[in-house]
């Protein structure tokens, strides 16, 4: 646990740092594109029309009932949409970064361990902007604010936890095993179609009910179910505290094994890249 309290205590020292060094990341990113920075709107906009299309035609315009209730398929799809791109995009992206930065960062005195995190701060423009489109959706659909939107920060929080966490596992077994971020991608492919993103498991009769359960178990799936019991469904995390109990175990595991994975390996980086 000293490695873990180690590493948050390099996070939360650096907090401002990361956030000019991802603003400065994304103003480099679309440097001479033309509409430059609002393709950060265009492209999640484009993605969302997209699987609207594909997978409300799948369908059939069926009606989808998610807590009891009947819900519009774009506002359920849209939910979890939007914690799926920011947790795709930033689980890739944050598995390189002590790869591609490694360098710049051994010469300086720069933590390697806020590497993940300026990755994960650089992809919250496109969330946020996936987000007020989601709301709009919403609230076109005559679904009103109510207290339990109060737990986005809540599932916010335990998104951004354990995607940073998982982020410096990653990126440390980037750095011991280049291959590994090319197994990392099939998997983040297979978990977009298996954590419940655009359909319901629990629809489909060809998947075994231990199968759709032990999905339900998954850190992506929690988030995801989060959101939309958070938008949609009426529900506190706590009545879930199954999962709950669950996720924040699997979340521990995760920043132990990270943390000293990272402590041990941190001084030879230079050498591995």
């Amino acid at each position: 646990m000293s490695k873990v309290k180690k590493i948050i205590q390099e996070l939360l020292g650096n907090l401002n740092l990361i956030w000019v060094v991802a603003r400065y990341n994304n103003k480099a990113a679309f440097h001479g594109h033309y509409f430059g920075m609002i393709w950060e709107i265009f492209n999640p906009l484009i993605e969302i029309l997209l699987n609207w299309f594909v997978f409300g035609a799948i369908r059939d315009r069926r009606p989808l009932y998610f807590g009891g209730n009947q819900v519009p398929f774009l506002a359920w799809m849209l939910v979890g949409m939007a914690a799926w791109r920011l947790m795709n995009r930033a689980t890739l992206t944050a598995s390189q970064s002590v790869q591609k930065k490694i360098k710049l960062v051994s010469k300086m005195q720069f933590p390697v361990s806020t590497l993940p995190a300026i990755e994960i701060a650089g992809k919250m423009t496109a969330f946020f902007v996936t987000l007020v489109i989601t709301v709009a959706i919403l609230l076109y659909n005559n679904i009103t604010p109510t207290i339990y939107w109060l737990q986005f920060f809540y599932y916010l929080f335990a998104m951004l936890v354990f995607m940073y966490f998982f982020g410096l596992l990653n990126s440390t077994l980037t750095m011991i095993f280049r291959d590994y971020h090319q197994v990392l991608s099939p998997i983040m492919r297979l978990l977009f179609w298996f954590s419940g993103v655009v359909w319901r498991l629990d629809e489909m009769d060809v998947i075994p009910r231990w199968f759709v359960r032990a999905m339900d178990l998954n850190p992506f799936s929690y988030i995801i179910t989060g959101f939309r019991n958070s938008f949609l469904s009426g529900e506190f995390f706590w009545q879930h505290w199954e999962t709950t109990t669950f996720f924040w175990l699997f979340v521990l595991l995760l920043a132990i094994l990270a943390s000293h994975l990272h402590m041990k390996f941190r001084a030879k980086f230079a050498d591995l890249s």
